[in-house]
């Protein structure tokens, strides 16, 4: 039970220091801020790279169709598909990596 009764308090106080974090950022909610969409990655040597040329095929370690990552400063916030919107591509969210921590 006394378990119980500390996890609660925790819960609380993680909700509480998490909606005082959202209120001290308002003043901020204009300022820009930088995202970056992951295609995917690969490792090859020196040599590979220097062997690449227009045309050039680069194996990446994503699957089709698998969700893109999207990154600030290189830490991962969330995931989407990739979506054509009008003549530009765009993002659908699916996924939201551990909102307490995406700030």
């Amino acid at each position: 039970m006394a378990a119980a009764k500390r996890n609660d308090k925790l819960e609380t106080e993680r909700v509480l220091t998490f909606e005082h974090v959202i209120a001290d950022l308002m003043p901020f909610t204009d300022t820009p801020f930088a995202l970056d969409v992951q295609l995917g990655q690969t490792r090859m040597t020196i040599g590979e790279l220097l062997e690449l040329d227009v045309g050039s095929l680069v194996e990446l370690k994503k699957s089709a169709g698998e969700p893109m990552d999207v990154l600030s400063k290189g830490r991962v916030l969330m995931r989407g598909e990739v979506t054509v919107l009008e003549d530009t591509l765009g993002l659908r969210i699916v996924e939201i990596v551990d909102p307490n921590r995406r700030i």
